[in-house]
């Protein structure tokens, strides 16, 4: 857990950084940075997807889990929609924003926490420190101090509560892998969880682009969270009946 930690402290130092530097930037300074970050992040999300979707075999190019990302997505989604995952965070999310007089908290929450936590990095990580190894996320804190502050700068306080996030997610994994080592680190496992994952965070970065259209009607990225849920749970299944 010790890794984790300074992962979220990484996160709440690069987070308050960038709050500093908001109160310097104008509106259109603002506006530009998050366009800016938005194209980043799409090409993130779109090299991620692509690398764990393309395998070499023999040779030869092929896809994988082009099946398994449509189930996933369009039942998550579903399920998301559902459960308005979206409409509770955004309201709890206003409920923090009047307590503590701050205004977009829930964007900045979600955004950042989906950026932190999705990825190889996180799992594969969090396993290497459940045997003592802490280097990956040495390595990540040090790569997600960085976003936060970039994020925060435009995003604005939501961002430093994903520190919480990470706290959760990552001690989860590494509390898994003391009993479930070899399913979290298998490639097939951690290619399609991360193929979902990074088309995910690709939709996070066209709402970034594309928000300040009139006529946008934004990606509902929280009710896609449970696609990555059923990622998890297909995989369990299918160790479990050995197909």
């Amino acid at each position: 857990m010790i890794a984790t930690v300074v992962n979220a402290l990484a996160i709440l130092l690069g987070g308050l950084i960038g709050l500093i530097l908001k109160s310097k930037f104008k509106k259109e300074m603002c506006e530009a940075l998050l366009r800016t970050i938005g194209i980043v992040v799409i090409i993130i999300g779109l090299s991620g997807a692509l690398k764990s979707m393309f395998v070499i075999e023999q040779e030869i190019l092929k896809t994988q889990f082009e099946l398994l990302l449509l189930i996933c997505l369009s039942l998550g989604a579903l399920l998301g929609t559902l459960l308005k995952i979206d409409g509770n965070i955004t309201k709890f999310g206003n409920y923090v924003e009047v307590k503590l007089n701050k205004g977009a908290f829930s964007e900045g929450f979600v955004t950042s926490t989906l950026i932190f936590c999705v990825g190889a990095m996180s799992i594969f990580g969090s396993v290497q420190a459940a045997v003592g190894d802490y280097n990956v996320l040495f390595l990540k804190s040090a790569i997600d101090g960085v976003a936060a502050m970039l994020l925060a700068s435009t995003l604005g306080f939501g961002v430093l509560f994903s520190a919480i996030s990470v706290l959760i997610y990552q001690g989860a994994f590494t509390i898994i892998a003391l009993f479930a080592t070899d399913f979290l680190t298998e490639t097939e496992f951690l290619n399609a969880f991360c193929l979902v994952g990074y088309v995910i965070v690709m939709c996070i970065g066209i709402n970034f682009l594309f928000d300040h259209l009139n006529n946008y009607k934004k990606i509902k990225i929280a009710d896609m969270l449970p696609s990555l849920l059923l990622v998890i749970i297909y995989f369990i299944f299918k160790n479990l009946i050995g197909f």
